[in-house]
């Protein structure tokens, strides 16, 4: 039996042991509210070599906001037009996109220009949440990588900078200044839902603005000459009765309050700009140029306390790194304008609902002129792109077709050169109503040329598709048997032409040579195309034109219509024209066809759902569609209103959507239909 002195340590022990496991679970409770920092001692080094000790450093605090973030490039602009280029820079959410680019060495001018020269929508893909997010941004950042290069750390940026970031594992705050940029400018904007969370030296990293819009308390850590730039929103902009608005503002209620507490603390002695950019949705990211000109006034009216912050400069080094960086960004503006398209450095998997029509952007002349709904995968990486869609191909440009058949459809895109893309893609369709199979397959090849200071854009394709009906489903319409279509077509393009009032835009000019045939009779056609649009500015008004004439080589008439043409009709002879001989019997050997639109489209009206659904660039107008078909000079008309809208999912996706409905004189009957023009 052990001594009494002995039972007493062994107690002891135990006792101790104990308190510090429950101690241990204590703290790491109570320590949920401590940040974590990565590279802190580094950072205040930097502060140090660029301030030498002898004066107090500028820093600068952008806040998140989402889209209305890009007002901080105008506060970035005005600061450096009076000389002020801060010393380090605090951030989170949207505000460090901004403060990253910045950091790195561009300047406000060059930030926007790679902002405002982006569709964001090719940049950002819709995916399943299999990783934590509906949105991937792999192309986000090869574009970001083809300006900056692949290869930056934080630690070795011009400008000290610290991200903030919020912890799912350790439920704690992240402060990083230091590491891999591309992995912290991910982290930056991994708003939950929206963007899956980014791995960091263990840790799975949030977006900081989910807890604090405008980190000020941290920047005083290292300065007391602070600039905050904030973008607070105004709730009363908001349909509050809106479920989904609801649960957003309530989600912001909590970073809201923080950030005004930490304003509160320090608004004797900070410089607050307040960028009025409250009319701004949190998506519309289409309005980086306005949100830059708000920012720049706000800063403005600042004046007076910024005439008191140290003025440094811009130094000659960052001067000869921007001239660099212009260099890479017009390489990169170059190459990205050519296809909408960027390299991707990281192969990404995506999943999710696809969309797909089976003509193409540039030439919509085609012998399937459906679009396929379904579930859809896609592998990208370098210039290669694969993609597999199954669902279901819809027919139903107008009210006297309609159908619907499953689908398999797979397509390969690859860029063989800067000027060139090759595209080859095949669907398998079966009617399950008539147990007919369909094949439908094709290849594109593609180059474009931008010339005359992009004054004038060039483009060649040419073009095979076969679409062989083995049982004549009624899904395909007129098309029978085995039928293919080759297509050469040069197109011009000039760029818009704006004024204060009117505005040309979307002028073309095209020509196409094309063969059409069933392998037993083949025969040629030549083709021209015009179109324009006039924006009046000043009355939201805007008029469309396009005509386009084909010709038979021949002579044997019979000029075949394709539903692109424009004319809407329920007119069977009309759409069986050139298709199906049982049907068409047309001598005339031509058709010619001018569609004309008047209409209105107000700038200022962009209703949004919860800013989850956008709805933008809407417009109402009147229609006119003739057709000279026929050895005749009275053409066939239809007439009647269309709808149309751009459909943005979170402002990044957008589904133009077109409705329309009228009269066809060439049936003396009602026609009406809905299109969508988007490939997901």
């Amino acid at each position: 039996m052990k001594s009494p002195k002995t039972f007493l340590v062994m107690l002891l022990l135990l006792c101790m042991t104990v308190s510090n496991l429950t101690g241990k679970d204590a703290d790491d409770i109570l320590s949920a509210d401590l940040p974590i920092a990565y590279g802190d001692a580094q950072f205040r080094q930097r502060i140090l070599e660029r301030t030498k000790g002898e004066r107090s450093p500028v820093g600068l605090v952008l806040s998140g906001g989402s889209a209305r973030a890009f007002a901080h490039i105008g506060v970035l602009k005005y600061l450096e037009e009076q000389d002020i280029v801060v010393d380090f820079i605090i951030s989170n959410s949207m505000g460090s996109i901004v403060g990253l680019m910045y950091a790195a060495g561009l300047s406000p001018d060059q930030i926007l220009q790679s902002i405002t020269g982006v569709s964001i929508q090719s940049l950002f893909d819709t995916t399943l949440p299999l990783q934590g997010g509906f949105l991937d941004s792999s192309r986000f950042l090869a574009k970001v990588a083809s300006i900056l290069g692949p290869d930056l750390q934080l630690e070795n940026l011009p400008i000290p900078i610290i991200v903030i970031n919020e912890d799912l594992v350790t439920k704690r705050q992240i402060h990083i200044s230091e590491g891999d940029y591309y992995t912290v400018l991910r982290g930056s904007y991994a708003l939950p839902v929206y963007f899956p969370p980014v791995e960091y030296r263990g840790h799975l990293l949030l977006d900081g603005g989910v807890t604090n819009i405008v980190p000020v308390d941290l920047a005083y850590e290292y300065s007391d000459s602070v600039i905050v730039s904030t973008t607070f929103y105004d709730v009363d902009t908001l349909n509050l009765k809106n479920p989904l608005t609801v649960l957003n503002v309530s989600l912001d209620i909590g970073k809201r309050r923080r950030g005004v507490e930490e304003l509160k603390r320090s608004l004797d002695k900070v410089i607050w700009i307040r960028n009025d950019v409250e009319d701004v949705s949190f998506m519309e990211f289409s309005k980086a140029d306005y949100l830059s000109q708000k920012g720049y006034e706000s800063a403005k009216l600042q004046a007076e306390g910024l005439s008191e912050v140290y003025k440094s400069g811009i130094s000659a080094e960052l001067l000869e790194l921007r001239l660099q960086l212009q260099e890479k960004l017009q390489a990169s503006k170059e190459q990205y304008d050519l296809f909408r398209q960027v390299p991707v450095n990281i192969p990404s998997h995506l999943l999710g609902l696809g969309l797909d029509s089976d003509f193409s952007d540039f030439d919509t002349s085609a012998l399937k002129d459906d679009m396929t709904l379904g579930l859809k995968y896609i592998w990208k990486s370098g210039n290669l792109s694969l993609s597999a869609n199954a669902g279901y191909a819809l027919n139903f440009v107008t009210n006297d077709h309609f159908g619907a058949v499953p689908v398999v459809r797979t397509q390969v895109d690859y860029h063989l050169l800067k000027h060139v893309k090759a595209t080859g893609y095949a669907s398998l369709l079966f009617d399950v109503a008539k147990k007919a199979p369909i094949l439908s397959f094709g290849a594109v090849l593609e180059g474009r040329l931008f010339t005359l200071q992009n004054k004038l854009r060039l483009g060649l394709m040419q073009s095979f598709e076969q679409m062989s009906n083995y049982k004549n489903s009624s899904y395909t319409d007129s098309w029978n048997d085995t039928s293919y279509l080759y297509t050469v077509r040069l197109e011009g393009l000039l760029a818009d032409q704006k004024n204060q009032i009117w505005n040309f835009t979307d002028t073309s000019l095209a020509f196409s040579y094309q063969i059409l045939g069933d392998y037993s009779v083949n025969r040629s056609f030549l083709s021209a195309r015009a179109e324009s649009e006039l924006v009046q500015s000043r009355w939201d008004m805007f008029a469309s034109v396009e005509s386009y004439a084909r010709f038979a080589l021949d002579g044997n008439g019979d000029v075949p219509f394709f539903t692109s043409d424009g004319f809407r009709t329920t007119n069977t002879l009309i759409k069986a024209q050139g298709h199906n001989l049982s049907l068409s019997a047309n001598p005339a050997n031509h058709l010619v066809g001018l569609n004309f639109s008047l209409g209105y489209r107000p700038t200022s009206f962009r209703p949004t759902m919860a800013e989850l659904f956008i709805f933008q660039d809407s417009s109402l107008a009147i229609y006119s569609d003739l057709i000279w078909y026929r050895n005749s000079f009275m053409p066939a008309l239809s007439l009647g209103l269309e709808m149309q809208t751009d459909i943005s999912l979170l402002g990044i996706r957008t589904l133009p959507f077109t409705v329309y409905g009228g009269w066809d004189q060439s049936v003396n009957t009602f026609v009406w239909g809905f299109y969508f023009n988007v490939i997901f």
